[in-house]
């Protein structure tokens, strides 16, 4: 979402809510929908700004919620769509989330009546907006004070709603492991809203830790777009696990608003087994070409967020580099790498030895291969020796001895 109220060099601009209230919704094309009433706000930690979730629109005489996800720019004329369907279903607001107009416009605070909130994008989280600044006039007729400025934390009180923001903020400071069981402990109900209010990466982290089984239930209650969100966010091999485990038409249904490019990924994924080393494995590995040089390829494993087992060692394969790459060559540590010369290439250092596994694979010879070689990841290759995807230690131990939180 774009902001074209603000010039486009303007640093951290800010919209305010009364440039879009009562503007108008435009399609795709630039057609008129619908009109803005409101905007959405989901719950946050106290320390934390509150996030806007997205707008509420009047369509043909129906309060609808349109995802902020779903929305291209925001200008002086109103909110503009990006393509595909707008859900048409009746707005129901959930416990913890905030309606600007409704809620917050027209209240009082010690520093006056606030009357009108601004928006700028998050500085941790691109194409998130969150509440940057509220503004607020004297109460009473005679106002001796013009309209104020103040940043939203000077009225952080007006933005706590209920339970659920303590609960978020409680969560916020746990490993991702004692989040998940904290959050597995709470009723349904309260899981659910949660589960809402938490931004797409960490609730991702807390999914990755929790059976797929209940993973399911959660996403079950998300809107559309937060889901597909919270997929991304998650590791391949996880977000494959948990396709998996829904029905094909919530399975099609999500994947039919992912790019394109990544859904034929997903889908090539989908057809492996769980219990192989296709099922297991991930396509997100540090691939390189024999040509690189042992510089870049030190850089590549320093400058990345990969999981552990994934970055103490590059995987050579003649070009392609994306899954499914070109012939597997081999891989190189990084304690070897570190040992030659950085103009070198990883061809002049590559271990050609480098043990592999097939797509069929069961997941017995995964966990045999990975402990009669002491590897941390294992390269698995198909009929034609291209590189599909590495299966790490870590997911072997979950499939084969589990967790607490699992069991």
């Amino acid at each position: 979402m774009t902001d074209q109220s603000k010039p486009a060099e303007a640093e951290r601009a800010t919209f305010w809510a009364s440039r879009v209230l009562r503007r108008s919704l435009f399609d795709a094309d630039g057609s008129t929908v619908g009109s803005i009433q409101d905007i959405l706000l989901s719950p946050a930690p106290a320390a934390e700004a509150p996030v806007l979730r997205g707008f509420i629109a009047q369509v043909d005489r129906r309060r609808i919620f349109v995802h902020q996800a779903r929305v291209d720019a925001v200008g002086r004329d109103g909110v503009h769509l990006r393509g595909g369907t707008v859900d048409l279903r009746r707005f129901e607001p959930r416990p913890g989330e905030l309606l600007v107009a409704e809620h917050l416009v027209g209240s009082s605070t010690d520093q006056g009546t606030i009357t009108d909130v601004g928006f700028t994008e998050s500085p941790r989280q691109a194409g998130t907006w969150i509440v940057h600044a509220v503004a607020t006039e004297p109460r009473g007729r005679l106002r001796r004070r013009p309209v104020e400025t103040l940043p939203w934390s000077a009225v952080a009180h007006q933005f706590q709603t209920d339970a659920v923001t303590g609960d978020l903020a409680r969560l916020r400071d746990l490993h991702k492991a004692d989040a998940a069981a904290a959050i597995r402990a709470l009723s349904e109900e309260r899981r659910a809203q949660l589960a809402a209010a938490l931004d797409a990466s960490r609730l991702a982290d807390v999914l990755e830790e929790l059976p797929e089984d209940e993973q399911v239930a959660i996403i079950a209650h998300l809107e559309t777009e937060d889901a597909v969100a919270v997929l991304e966010e998650m590791e391949t091999d996880d977000e494959i696990d948990l396709l998996q485990e829904m029905s094909p038409t919530d399975r099609e249904l999500l994947l039919a608003e992912m790019p394109p490019e990544e859904v034929v990924l997903l889908r090539s994924l989908l057809t492996y087994h769980e219990d192989t080393a296709g099922g297991m494995m991930t396509p997100e590995a540090i691939i390189l070409s024999p040509d690189t040089s042992v510089a870049e390829a030190i850089a590549r494993l320093r400058d990345t967020d990969l999981p552990p087992a994934l970055t103490v060692r590059v995987f050579v394969v003649e070009p392609p580099t994306t899954t499914p790459t070109g012939r597997f060559v081999g891989s190189i540590t990084l304690p070897r790498l570190l040992r030659e010369p950085p103009a070198h290439t990883v061809a002049d250092c590559v271990d050609r030895q480098m043990p592999t596994l097939a797509p069929s694979s069961p997941e017995s010879e995964v966990a045999a291969t990975l402990a009669r070689y002491d590897l941390l990841a294992v390269p698995v290759v198909d009929p034609a020796n291209r590189l599909v995807g590495v299966v790490t230690v870590d997911d072997v131990i979950v499939r084969l001895v589990g967790s607490p939180i699992r069991r």
